[in-house]
This record gives structure tokens, sequence and C-alpha cells, in this order.
């Protein structure tokens, strides 16, 4: 009977735990270049399992299993679909790849290519003013008295001058060594290696959301059965649990 009631709180904590990567994730259906969140579980094996004992305990309890763990969410990192802009200073990837951008002196990635210039005519991030770096490593300085900015696919950047920078663009042979900081940013482990990116750069343009609001509701909506199930399934154990000890208690006279 308890065993019952901890398998089904363990599945009501894992689909709790999903409803709220999938809540986040439909938070962020329209913010662009968002990439979504997976929520991951893992069988759990019985402790009996564990510890080499299963042939001590009861075979239709250990085809039960023993619950299931939450793991730390994935991100999934797929290129969504592209939505013409018309401003030059809006940049966004075809394919792999992250631009490259400064924050307290430390390189963080994003694939948010909605930049603009401070008053220091750097090339910087709309959102935290963040200079964004050519593939040196050094922020990119453009002068608007010089002309149209234009970017061509392969991020190469020019003015009416010609050429003054090219977009610093990499990719990771393994995203999970990328870890979100929030703001559309990401920072590498300290031994991940960048490599540089041949990936199509359009102008005039952002990426989309990574996020489809019909397959998120269809989860939402399944994960919240689930949930509700393995709630009742625990109230009934309960009540049963609550029965079993008040008519076996009793002593007949």
């Amino acid at each position: 009977m308890l065993y019952g009631m901890y398998i089904s709180a363990a599945g009501a904590l894992a689909n709790s735990y999903r409803q709220d990567v999938i809540a986040n994730n439909l938070a962020n259906v329209e913010t662009v270049a968002f990439k979504p969140e997976l929520a991951l579980f893992q069988a759990r094996r019985t402790e009996a399992q564990e510890t080499g004992q299963s042939h001590h305990t009861s075979s239709l309890l250990e085809g039960m299993g023993g619950g299931v763990f939450a793991l730390p969410t994935a991100t999934d990192f797929s290129p969504a679909s592209i939505d013409v802009t018309g401003n030059p200073y809006d940049v966004a990837l075809a394919g792999k790849g992250f631009f490259q951008v400064l924050k307290d002196s430390q390189i963080l990635y994003t694939r948010d290519g909605r930049f603009t210039h401070d008053e220091n005519n750097q090339l910087v991030t709309a959102t935290g003013k963040l200079p964004v770096l050519d593939d040196s490593g050094e922020p990119i300085i453009i002068n608007p008295a010089l002309g149209n900015l234009v970017v061509d696919e392969s991020g190469l950047i020019s003015q009416d001058v010609g050429p003054i920078a090219r977009l610093g663009i990499v990719d990771f042979d393994d995203p999970k060594v990328l870890r979100k900081l929030g703001n559309n940013l990401y920072q590498a482990d300290d031994t991940a290696q960048p490599q540089r990116a041949r990936t199509v750069v359009h102008q005039n343009a952002l990426e989309n959301s990574g996020v489809n609001p019909l397959d998120q509701l269809t989860e939402m909506i399944r994960t919240q059965r689930l949930f509700q199930s393995n709630v009742t399934m625990m109230q009934i154990q309960d009540q049963t649990l609550g029965q079993a000890v008040s008519q076996l208690g009793k002593i007949n006279g």
C-alpha cells in the first residue's frame, strides 16, 4: 500500500515539474530565437533491484518499478523559422551557431540577432546593450555616418567605405556544454572549445521562437491529466489505508 503511494507521489512530482517546464516554454512563444526546454525523466529501479535483493520480494511489486526521477532539463537547439523585419540591424542565423557577445569581460553566446549601436558606435545587443564580437573576439565598431550597414550571408559587415568586420559566429560539437542564463544568453563550460560556424546569415530578419504552441498546449493538457491521475491514486490509497487500519485494529468481542 505504501509502496503504491510512493510511486504515485513520484509520478505527481515528475509531472508537476514537467508542467513548469511547459509553462515556461509557452511564456516564451513570441520571444525572439528562444529555444524550448525539454523535461526529461528516468525510470527508477526498486530498492531491491538497486541492492540486488529482488529475489527476496514480490515479483508483482518488482514489476511495478520504482517510479520516476526528473532529470535536468535539456534545450532543443533546432533552428526555427525566420521572419523578415526590414531592420538592417536585425540578423538571423539560418542554421547552427551562436553570436558572441561580451558581458563583464566574459564571452557569452546568443542567437538573438536584435542589434543596435551605442554611444561609442559599438554594435551591441538590443537587450542589455552587450558588445557584439567579431571573428577575432573584438567588439565591432560601426559609424552610422559612413552609410548603410550591410551584412552578407557569410556575416561580413560592410558600410560605404567597404568591409569593416565579420560577425564572430561559432558553434559547439556538443550543445550540452551550454547553460541558459536568461535573456537569451548562454554560457559555455570552461572546457568547451567553440568552433567557427559556417552558417548562412540573413540581414533584415529575425529567428522566431522555437516553441510550437499547439504541441506545448497538447502536452500541457496531457501532463495535467497524468498529474491528476497520480494525485487521485494517492487519495484512494490513503483512504484504503485508513480503512484498513480502522477495520483491522478492531478487537471483536
